[in-house]
């Protein structure tokens, strides 16, 4: 364990318990946030996306809790795989290193030093279990803190009423509400604000830490989402998205159904979305949507209708689908026709016809659109984390024509914007599609 020496010196500097007990070597955003954590009570961090803000909040977690007899550590995060598989992966990770020197049982989501000294992790669908930690020495840790509900910083209240009571708050500033996004507006925190063009690769222009977000990586980024995405905003710049009137599924909307994925169960219908590439550049991309959760099957580059009718085939087998819908514009039309041979159950989904509802919208794409659009708000949608997926949603725009109906931003026109194709946008949008079988009387939703 610490010596009493030791311990004096850690207690006011959490760097040097990082540096020379955990062998940690924090870059000096990461430093600020451990010492904001030490001198004031409350701590928000905003940040981009691979900055190492997991990484110090397990080190935080371990400082704290060992450098003050009998504390208590708290954490959360807006999902279960969240707080046991990011922060207390990295917590056990830290621990195992150095556990016969700390001493203390490290299990998945717990660390006991005593009856009335250990870190937990806790889910957030039981804010009441908040309620019940008081200690001379508390932190609490949320994690990914713009998705976490208030009732969870309601409950978390109760413990901030102690001497050295510290709260620390991270996350992706996704949302434009709620607690996280209040908190820099408010005198009670200290805020800290990280920017990928902060972190050590970017200001170097070259790899000087390879686990932190690269220069490659933001360009990639840049040329994917457009400066002007909401993801971009988030992810690169560490800012609050800014909700333009245009935008057709919003940023929370998007990491709400990332968030459902884990804790909702497959489902039927069970149906086939197929975006086919028209141009060299683009890849063609099978979705699986299973009831309300959907997954990228495969991403194809190049324009061989053969190779992609055999992944088609493949996923159809996989998954037992009722029906494969495929975009049939242009070279899609050939993968159709080769589906129809081979007697599978292809629906032929061609955006450009007229929709259902003629007198709202402007074609069956915007049709479509809407009521994915309309999935993402009302809940009603899961989907596999997917950087590309979630950029090419965020991107999309819509509009009111001369006649007021709603018109979806073109491929053609997102090409213009500098934006690549929204093939997985796509992808996923015929396999939530509701459409008529041309073969019965059915209606495929």
């Amino acid at each position: 364990m610490i010596t009493a020496g030791l311990l004096k010196i850690v207690q006011n500097d959490p760097e040097v318990f990082i540096r020379d007990i955990l062998h940690g070597d924090p870059w000096e955003k990461q430093v600020e946030i451990a010492r904001s954590v030490q001198k004031y009570h409350r701590t928000a961090v905003r940040s981009c996306h691979g900055v190492g803000k997991t990484k110090v909040a397990a080190w935080i977690a371990l400082w704290f809790l060992y450098s003050f007899a009998n504390s208590k550590v708290v954490t959360t995060a807006p999902t279960w795989h969240q707080v046991k598989n990011l922060l207390w992966r990295e917590i056990r990770g830290e621990h195992r290193k150095f556990e016969y020197f700390l001493g203390g049982e490290c299990n998945t989501d717990s660390l006991d030093l005593g009856s009335e000294w250990f870190a937990i992790g806790l889910s957030t669908n039981q804010p009441e279990r908040f309620q019940g930690f008081h200690a001379k020495n508390i932190l609490l840790i949320i994690d990914e803190a713009s998705g976490v509900n208030q009732e969870i910083f309601d409950a978390a209240e109760g413990c901030m009423t102690s001497a050295n009571a510290r709260m620390l708050l991270l996350g992706n500033p996704t949302r434009v509400n709620g607690e996280f996004y209040q908190a820099f507006r408010s005198s009670l925190y200290n805020k800290i604000h990280i920017s990928a063009f902060d972190s050590p690769n970017l200001k170097a222009n070259k790899i000087v830490r390879p686990y932190l977000v690269t220069p490659e990586w933001v360009e990639d980024k840049k040329k994917k989402w457009g400066e002007d995405s909401p993801l971009y905003q988030v992810k690169v710049l560490g800012d609050f998205p800014k909700a333009a009137d245009d935008t057709l599924i919003s940023l929370e909307w998007i990491e709400n159904a990332v968030q459902r994925y884990d804790e909702v169960e497959f489902g039927t219908p069970i149906e086939i979305g197929v975006d086919v590439a028209r141009f060299g550049s683009d890849n063609s991309v099978i979705t699986v949507r299973k009831g309300i959760k959907s997954y990228i099957h495969s991403a194809i580059h190049g324009q061989d209708t053969m190779q992609l009718t055999g992944k088609i085939i493949q996923a159809y087998k996989e998954t037992d689908a009722e029906y494969i819908k495929v975009d049939v514009i242009g070279v899609g039309s050939g993968v159709v026709d080769r589906l129809s041979e081979q007697q599978f159950p292809v629906v032929a989904m061609n955006g450009a016809e007229s929709p259902i509802e003629p007198d709202k919208f402007l074609n069956k794409r915007a049709e479509w659109y809407w009521n994915l659009r309309e999935r993402y708000k009302d809940g009603n949608i899961a989907i596999q984390h997917d950087d590309e997926l979630e950029g090419q949603l965020a991107s999309i725009k819509y509009k009111f024509n001369s006649q007021g109906k709603i018109q979806i931003e073109s491929k053609e026109d997102m090409k213009k914007r500098n934006l690549e194709s929204p093939d997985k946008a796509d992808s996923q949008n015929y396999a939530f599609a509701y459409e008529k079988n041309p073969q019965s009387s059915w209606d495929i939703w």
